[in-house]
């Protein structure tokens, strides 16, 4: 899988999390180019594409977005933006993140034709490279 590093937006709450993903990102692709945009709740990501695409500009070439979070959870994220941009050759690659095991997340997933972009957290160089490989 070809990823383009230079527009990435990570929509997670936790902190702790993000750091992980910034590393495990820049240990990837240690180049300067990777640009990162990260938001705190899925609203704050719609409302920010949808500047984006109003100006004329794309939307990130790859998303992370965690599942259980505040305002706008993850998985009311992926509906708002399929609703949005019903157009998958639009569509960024989305991965979903979640530290949930329960296997009715991962069915949920296969609803958007995400299962393959399922990551349990912590997310990491390791994975990653698997992911991306």
């Amino acid at each position: 899988m070809k990823i383009d590093f230079s527009d990435i937006c990570i929509i997670e709450d936790d902190a702790i999390a993000i750091f992980g993903i910034k590393r495990a990102l820049a240990k990837l692709h240690p180049s300067k180019d990777l640009n990162l945009t990260i938001f705190e709740n899925g609203e704050d990501a719609m409302e920010n594409f949808e500047l984006r695409f109003n100006n004329g500009e794309k939307l990130p070439s790859l998303i992370f977005v965690d599942l259980n979070m505040p305002i706008m959870s993850g998985w009311d994220f992926l509906d708002e933006f399929t609703e949005t941009y019903p157009s998958k050759e639009t569509w960024p690659d989305i991965f979903i993140m979640s530290s949930s095991i329960n296997p009715e997340d991962y069915e949920k997933a296969k609803t958007y034709n995400l299962e393959k972009n399922y990551l349990t957290k912590p997310v990491n160089k390791a994975l990653l490279e698997k992911v991306f490989a």
